[in-house]
């Protein structure tokens, strides 16, 4: 009995097959793996977003009413906000020399080009030399715009108001902040402030 062997056409058109299938095997992996980057880079965003707006919330749920000194002897009130940036005083619980405890700080938010920042100064009646640690808690970030609620649900663009004449120690309601994002366009949070009132 006579055996066949796969002639030199079966053999080319296998391998014709095979690296056909081959490449689209590999052509698949590779759009799985480009998925999954971006995957991981937009849930990084993501995160990113949710950890600095939950540091904001943190932040305004602990400020205080307590007016302050700028640098030169300048009064600033408990908190001093316009559409773009905001400062007020708080406080947070810090670890020095091993303890921990309260400490008084000035905290500030601001736009600085396309980085949203925050600065923590742990001096509350400053001088001339700045003492504020600075660090960036957002990037691409288009536009902020601050609104302040006093009473009901007026907005204003300003605290403490233009019109009408408040302590200096006083702190709006509640505060709403439109953060516009160059991929995910608007985020609107309105955060409650603590009573400071009778």
């Amino acid at each position: 009995m006579r055996q066949r062997g796969f002639t030199l056409i079966e053999l080319l058109v296998a391998l014709g097959v095979f690296s056909v299938v081959a490449v689209m095997s590999y052509q698949g992996l590779a759009a799985m793996a480009r998925n999954q980057e971006g995957i991981e880079v937009a849930a990084g965003r993501q995160r990113a977003i949710e950890l600095t707006l939950l540091r904001l919330e943190r932040d305004l749920s602990q400020a205080l009413a307590r007016p302050a000194r700028g640098p030169y002897g300048e009064d600033l009130p408990a908190m001093v906000g316009g559409d773009q940036s905001i400062e007020w005083t708080s406080m947070d619980l810090v670890a020095i020399n091993g303890t921990v405890g309260p400490q008084l700080q000035r905290i500030n938010y601001s736009l600085v080009g396309r980085q949203w920042r925050r600065r923590v100064d742990s001096v509350i009646d400053r001088s001339p030399r700045d003492t504020a640690a600075v660090r960036v808690v957002l990037d691409d970030v288009e536009r902020v715009s601050w609104r302040y609620i006093e009473n009901g649900v007026e907005r204003i663009d300003q605290w403490p108001p233009r019109l009408g004449r408040l302590p200096s120690e006083r702190l709006p309601r509640a505060v709403e902040i439109r953060l516009v994002l160059s991929d995910l366009g608007d985020i609107v949070r309105l955060i409650e402030l603590p009573e400071t009132r009778p």
